[in-house]
């Protein structure tokens, strides 16, 4: 880490994710991998209450099934209008995002995902592209070679590495 990150305040970021033993990994692959401040939530009711008491939120990774009253899509939607600074980062093993789905700068990434996919992952919605139209598109990222439509088994973590998605034609 070099010395200007040393005096940076820690990346906080939410981290909504039902299935136990996934967030658990992912979250300690977070913070083990670039010292992020990880926040975990079990469902997208829960993130919401951190993020109404937290307001130094700077990244959301959350996945798309979860139990209680909204998905990740619709919490991803939410999030995206409410605090618009806040990075965020969808996941699923079994649901691909249709073109709608995903609020304009969102990434995808399927699981299992990779160590690198989820920080690299993280670090775009931290810091977007800024040219002209590249906020006013989602972009999605799966790992090469995966297929949504059969889900892998496991914890949701893998090797693989993420690359984006084809443009979706409109």
């Amino acid at each position: 880490m070099s010395s200007s990150q040393d005096s940076q305040a820690p990346v906080i970021v939410l981290l909504a994710e039902d299935e136990t033993l996934v967030r658990m990994v992912a979250a300690e692959m977070l913070r083990e991998e670039d010292s992020f401040k990880v926040i975990e939530a079990a469902d997208a009711d829960q993130a919401l209450t951190v993020l109404e008491a937290t307001t130094n939120v700077q990244a959301l990774v959350t996945d798309v099934e979860m139990p209680g009253s909204l998905d990740g899509f619709t919490l991803a939607r939410l999030v995206r209008q409410a605090w618009p600074h806040i990075g965020i980062v969808v996941t699923s093993g079994r649901v691909r995002p249709g073109p709608r789905d995903l609020p304009s700068g969102t990434l995808f990434i399927a699981k299992p995902y990779s160590l690198a996919a989820l920080v690299d992952a993280v670090r775009t919605v931290l810091h977007p592209p800024q040219a002209g139209n590249a906020s006013k598109t989602s972009v999605s990222m799966l790992p090469a070679g995966s297929n949504v439509g059969q889900p892998d088994t496991g914890i949701g973590i893998s090797g693989g590495l993420a690359q984006p998605l084809p443009e979706a034609e409109e």
